[in-house]
């Protein structure tokens, strides 16, 4: 049974003859005549009562006009939904980015994204050393700093500086410093690999400071030396989008305020735009707009 014969039947009952319904589909009447033909003889079945400018259903066109219109309906809309799913973008993304990073805020971006599209699926290698986006096949990198690759986009999602900053506990036992060199005095809970020759920078009006620190614990995990700076084991010094939510839970206090580091940028890097597949750039696309007008660490 041809499904189109019996759509132009239906076209035909609802605009009342053959003309109209030909309008309708933008068909020559004539063929529209043709095709309830066709379907009345595949049926064995008079579907029409015909007069020169009219027609009229019998009682068993009316019967089969109610059916086809219901199921008819039911198969356009899978039809809908069929096409929804195809055009839905499908695929993989594989992203990399620094690891203290990725917990404090592109985990919660990643879990909202892949919630709203349920067909794309992401591989994040979340760690701190430089990958080649090329050699290891990854779509987006999360960066900052000064991009030394002409080849690649980088498109900036909120500036990046660090601060300074110690758990209430740790200040009231020690005294609050106010000037960087104030530091010396103080355990500094420092970032890297090793204790060994360590400065920290800050800039106040025209006055650069260099001060070497001293420290009694060194990690490579931003993370973990939160949790130190909590437990009262020192002073932090940071990038701000990884120490504010506990600076605004009051869990770390920022010391030093008017001494400014180094401004830099966070950046979401890919290659060019020509190359980009739907699912990446619809990631792109949501974490542009999570960090418009200012990303979530900005005051």
């Amino acid at each position: 049974m041809d499904l189109n014969n019996i759509k132009v039947f239906i076209s035909v009952i609802e605009t009342g003859n053959f003309s109209s319904a030909g309008e309708l589909l933008e068909m020559p009447s004539t063929s529209v005549s043709r095709k309830v033909q066709k379907l009345e003889e595949a049926l064995g079945l008079r579907l029409l009562n015909r007069s020169t400018r009219n027609v009229a259903p019998t009682e068993e066109g009316k019967e089969y006009y109610l059916r086809c219109k219901q199921h008819l309906a039911g198969i356009e809309e899978a039809n809908h939904i069929a096409m929804q799913l195809r055009n839905r973008p499908k695929g993989k993304v594989r992203i990399t980015a620094p690891f203290d990073f990725s917990i404090y805020y592109l985990q919660s971006w990643i879990n909202q994204f892949l919630n709203q599209e349920p067909d794309i699926q992401i591989e994040l290698l979340a760690e701190d050393s430089y990958i080649d986006l090329i050699e290891n096949r990854i779509d987006i990198a999360f960066r900052s700093g000064i991009l030394s690759d002409s080849n690649l986009i980088a498109r900036s999602i909120g500036p990046k500086h660090s601060v300074c900053c110690a758990s209430p506990a740790y200040l009231q036992k020690h005294k609050t410093p106010r000037h960087p060199n104030e530091l010396i005095n103080h355990h500094c809970l420092i970032l890297g690999k090793t204790l060994a020759n360590q400065t920290w920078k800050f800039s106040h009006q025209d006055e650069t400071v260099n001060t070497t620190i001293k420290g009694r614990y060194a990690a490579n995990s931003m993370h973990l030396l939160c949790q130190a700076a909590i437990q009262d084991l020192g002073i932090l010094y940071l990038p701000l989008p990884i120490v504010k939510q506990f600076i605004d839970s009051g869990e770390l206090v920022w010391i030093l305020e008017e001494y400014k580091s180094p401004i830099s940028n966070m950046h979401i890097v890919y290659q060019s735009n020509k190359h980009l597949t739907a699912p990446v750039r619809m990631f792109i696309d949501f974490i542009i707009e999570q960090t418009r007008p200012t990303a979530p660490w900005v005051d």
